[in-house]
């Protein structure tokens, strides 16, 4: 079960970047490459490789809208300092 409950979280953070929220105008946008790492280090938490599962394209897609401010700078600091599931869970969604 605790599978099937990360791939939920973790399409919600693949759709985020279709969102609204951003980055509430901080003027902290992530960069692809701090998108992708955020993907790879999230499914990682829970054994999982997002390259694998999405594809390379897929990956870069979902960073580039990542980018453009489907996941806020502080949820990012966040998310690539848990070391769990349940850290990650702490740091609420991503547009947060």
């Amino acid at each position: 079960m605790n599978r099937m409950h990360i791939a939920g979280i973790a399409l919600a953070l693949l759709t985020a970047g279709c969102s609204a929220g951003g980055d509430s105008g901080s003027g902290g946008e992530l960069t692809v490459e701090q998108c992708r790492s955020y993907y790879v280090h999230t499914y990682q938490l829970d054994g999982m490789d997002v390259a694998r599962m999405l594809g390379e394209e897929g990956l870069m897609q979902s960073a580039k809208m990542c980018s453009e401010g489907g996941v806020t700078k502080k949820h990012f600091d966040c998310a690539m300092a848990a070391t769990s599931v349940d850290a990650l869970q702490a740091c609420g969604p991503p547009n947060s």
